[in-house]
């Protein structure tokens, strides 16, 4: 996965999945250290900050530097409450969790004891 930087009126490209996207342009990369927030799509989430995905493992391999040590970006999981997994998700050593999650009736600061 690679950030860039996006303008108004930015060229998108559709990618395999069917979805704009900027056009790739690694002079204009962008970290993800040094990003300051991360909207991240997922499939179902739990209350401890926990996330599915899509199984590729984009996110988390992005973002592999926040496991151990809370750092910048944060990272905002999108979802709906019905994608929230009853009795909890187990993690795998690779994932890393999300700081909030925001659904269309709540914006909530997920544990940070993780």
């Amino acid at each position: 996965m690679v950030f860039v930087r996006v303008w108004p009126g930015s060229r998108l490209v559709y990618n395999r999945w069917g979805i704009p996207e900027p056009k790739p342009a690694f002079k204009h990369s962008i970290s993800p250290r040094r990003l300051d927030l991360v909207l991240m799509p997922l499939v179902g989430f739990d209350e401890a900050g926990h996330r599915i995905g899509m199984g590729k493992g984009f996110y988390d391999r992005s973002f592999a530097f926040r496991r151990n040590k809370r750092h910048r970006p944060a990272l905002v999981g999108l979802a709906h409450e019905c994608q929230q997994v009853a009795g909890g998700i187990t993690p795998s050593v690779w994932d890393v969790s999300l700081d909030a999650l925001a659904t269309p009736r709540r914006f909530q600061a997920l544990d940070s004891r993780r």
